[in-house]
Parts: structure tokens; sequence; C-alpha cells
């Protein structure tokens, strides 16, 4: 049985679990009620955020590379515009400096004794009047030997210089049209057109060479070669016909130009 002392105690107490009670719902409350932190979470979020940092640094790496090569370009071009400078303030040195004293002539009057000189007699001769420039005399260039020249062009031809080696034969023919190599000059000035893939031309070289060395050692090859070039050029029939033709033009044709006939005849689809 309670007493009645008991009554105040019990109320002061269910007043202060009530009031408990009401912090705690207040809090929980709060709590509950508080934004999400912002910040990724997530394998998917970490991904994207290095995705991030890596398209960064590319952008970042991109740029120093673009700054680096403006500046070497720059030293380059203040390198290149001192050394115009130092040439030009030489120019403009030696333009500004007089002359020696003793190296100037004084003009000649009429009359007057004339400036002492330090020429020799045979000096004075050949100069003439003080003051006027003697004519320069040309000198004869020295004359070109046909055998020499013959030699470097096959030389140019072996090394496989085609170009050089074209030009030069071509020059000999013009300047020694009579020489006694002038003939395997013309051969083998078609030959040199034929490898650079001049056939036309080395067709017509090879004909003039025909046509004033029938029966020169090289005819055989030759007219072979002019069959290669007309096939080359489109003209397979006549190119056909020169090959069929060797046999009875030139019965004692080396065994190795008669096997490049066959040969190309095959590779033409010449008629057996």
């Amino acid at each position: 049985m309670l007493h009645r002392s008991d009554h105040p105690v019990r109320t002061r107490l269910a007043a202060c679990f009530a009031a408990a009670g009401l912090f705690f719902a207040a809090t929980a409350s709060a709590q509950t009620s508080l934004p999400p932190p912002n910040v990724p979470v997530g394998a998917e979020a970490r991904q994207d955020r290095i995705e991030e940092l890596e398209r960064q640094l590319r952008e970042q790496t991109a740029e120093n590379e673009r700054v680096q090569y403006e500046l070497n370009q720059a030293q380059r071009e203040i390198t290149r515009l001192r050394g115009m400078v130092g040439e030009l303030a030489g120019v403009n040195q030696q333009l500004t400096t007089p002359p020696p004293s003793d190296a100037t002539v004084l003009p000649a009057t009429e009359g007057a004794n004339p400036a002492p000189t330090t020429l020799n007699g045979a000096q004075r001769n050949a100069t003439g009047t003080l003051g006027t420039m003697p004519a320069a005399t040309p000198v004869p260039s020295a004359p070109r030997d046909a055998g020499a020249e013959y030699t470097r062009a096959r030389q140019l031809l072996n090394n496989g210089q085609l170009a050089e080696a074209e030009a030069a034969l071509s020059s000999f023919l013009e300047e020694f049209p009579n020489a006694e190599t002038a003939a395997d000059a013309r051969f083998w000035f078609a030959f040199t057109l034929a490898a650079r893939n001049n056939h036309t031309d080395a067709a017509a070289n090879f004909v003039q060479y025909l046509q004033a060395n029938r029966n020169a050692p090289r005819a055989a090859e030759a007219q072979v070669r002019l069959g290669m070039a007309l096939v080359n050029m489109g003209d397979t029939r006549r190119g056909c016909s020169a090959f069929s033709s060797l046999a009875r033009q030139y019965p004692n044709a080396p065994r190795n130009v008669r096997d490049l006939a066959a040969r190309e005849a095959r590779a033409a689809n010449c008629a057996a």
C-alpha cells in the first residue's frame, strides 16, 4: 500500500520520463532530416573521377608540349636573327672603313708628272694608261677528250646513275658524232632511255643505231631491244616481228641474245 507522501515523487518522475522521451524523439527527427553528404560513393563514381583526372592530365600535357614547341621555335628564330644582325654588322663595317692611305690613287692631271708606281715595265705595258681598266683576255677552255668523256658516261651507267648517264651520253653524241665510240654511245644511250621507261625515244635511237650499224657487234641485241621497246609502247605486232626475224637477219647472234628474244616473245604472247 502506497503512502500519500509518495504521490508527488511519482508525478515528478513521470514528468521527467516524458520530457526525456520528447528529447530523444526530437534528436532522432533532427538526425533523419539532415541532407546526405555530397560525396560520391561506389566503384562507378570512383571510376568517373579517375577518368576525369586522366583527361585533365592529358590536356595539361598537350598544353605543355605546345608551349615547349613554341618556345623552341622562338629560340630558333632568335638565333637566326642574331646571325643576320652579325652579318649585317660586318657588311656595314666594311662599307664604312676607309681604304688605307697608301692604296689611294690620285687622278692624273694634264701636264703633271704621273704618280710613282710599283709596277714594273711589263706590268705597266699590260695595264696601259693610268685610270683605265685592262681588257680581260679570254682564257680558252681545254678541249674535251672524246675517249675520256665516253669512259665517264659508261662509268655512270655501270654505277646505276641512269639520269646522269643519259645526260652524259646525249652530250657525247652531240659533241663527238664522228668519234670511234659514237656507235656504242648511241646503243647505250638507247639502252638508258629504255631503262628509264622512255620507250618511244629508246625505240627511235635503236632504229637509228641499226640504220647506221646494221652489221655492228651489238646489232642483234639492238634489234631485240627495239622489239622490247615497241612492245612496251603497245605496238606488240611490230615488237613480235622484231623478235621472230632475229634468226633470219642475225643467224650468228650470241646465245644470250637469242635467249633474250625468246623470253621476251613469250612474255608478249607472240605467235610461235
